[in-house]
């Protein structure tokens, strides 16, 4: 795949930010996301004029088959390609693990997820100021002292509304994707 073709899909979500480590694209983490997976063999050192009868050298059951009897370079060459096919296959399965157990999601679900919260949130908000009148009630009878009061009591009941409503979200989408929910 060329430069521009990696950068496009970057650019359009299909690859992660969390694929690019250090400036490079981690080619696990990227075919992982793109739902591909390939028996990668890269054979950075190949010289010029190789011949790979025909067959593309750094994918599939073709990969590395160069002859190890043309000298000891081709060996060390075979046996890097061996281990860089062996460090992508550690790497997809450590993220298709991940993705099993619950450490990685997608980018759908926590933009779905960061939504309803945010639902949440703002209708908690927009009955503030409902509670005009009990801060207007506690200046009269406190002044300052029981405003601040009064406001303390409304944070607090405001993030218990919270807590709870953000419970039942999170019931809710776990009926829906049957799910069992997790309780910290």
């Amino acid at each position: 795949m060329s430069r521009q073709a990696i950068s496009k899909l970057v650019k359009a979500g299909k690859i992660p930010e969390s694929a690019i480590v250090d400036g490079k694209i981690d080619p696990a983490a990227a075919d992982f996301a793109l739902g591909e997976t390939r028996e990668r063999i890269l054979v950075a050192d190949a010289e010029e004029g190789d011949d790979f009868g025909g067959a593309d050298p750094t994918f599939g059951s073709a990969a590395g088959t160069r002859a190890a009897a043309s000298g000891d370079s081709n060996v060390a060459r075979l046996t890097r390609a061996k281990t860089a096919t062996e460090i992508y296959r550690a790497r997809t399965a450590e993220l298709e693990y991940d993705q099993r157990v619950g450490k990685l999601l997608s980018t759908e679900d926590v933009t779905r997820s960061m939504e309803k919260c945010a639902a949440v949130i703002v209708r908690e908000l927009e009955g503030l100021p409902n509670f005009a009148d009990e801060i207007a009630a506690a200046i009269a009878k406190d002044g300052l002292p029981g405003a601040r009061q009064a406001l303390k009591n409304i944070a607090r009941n405001v993030r218990l509304a919270l807590e709870q409503n953000m419970r039942v979200v999170a019931a809710e989408d776990d009926e829906t994707t049957g799910k069992e929910g997790v309780t910290s």
